[in-house]
């Protein structure tokens, strides 16, 4: 009995062993083939993603009036009422600050009323949102920075203030 136990045990860990050096040779073979491939395309991603600067120079493309469907206010009569023009809008987006998304959170409401801008910076497009509650939010594939308008110049393009002012 013992002798068929030993046995087994070299027959398992004979079977077991080649099959782990063969399974560490495919997959370091493949990992080895695949990393560079991998860190040129997330190279290349961080060179065409970057980041929108609202303090540098930029060219609004378009903009239109919409309804933001991702939130609760429910009253959009007072949407008719918000109009701004393209050099307002180029005003708010380079008064605004960069706000976290806590601050964003706690300080700003999310009014149904928006307008949707397309703006060009150094070759790179963005999408902007801005919201009647004094916030922007600016886009480029997968990032998205939130700006809160705290500028006192600007409460009249907007329907509501931050909360702490």
């Amino acid at each position: 009995m013992i002798k068929h136990f030993i046995w087994t045990l070299f027959l398992f860990g004979c079977h077991s062993n080649s099959d782990t050096q063969s399974h560490l040779k495919t997959s370091s073979v493949s990992d080895t083939t695949t990393a560079p491939t991998t860190e040129k395309k997330s190279s290349e991603l961080q060179k065409g993603a970057k980041l929108f600067d609202n303090k540098k120079p930029f060219e609004i493309i378009s903009f239109a009036s919409a309804t933001n469907k991702h939130t609760t206010d429910t009253d959009t009569t007072k949407c008719s009422h918000w109009t701004l023009t393209k050099s307002d809008i180029e005003k708010i987006i380079k008064n605004s600050e960069s706000i976290d998304g806590t601050t964003w959170d706690l300080s700003f409401s999310v009014f149904t009323c928006i307008k949707t801008v397309n703006v060009v910076q150094a070759g790179q497009e963005f999408a902007v949102e801005i919201n009647a509650a004094s916030f922007v939010s600016v886009s480029n594939g997968d990032t998205t920075v939130i700006f809160g308008d705290y500028n006192k110049a600007d409460r009249k393009y907007f329907l509501e203030q931050p909360n702490n002012e």
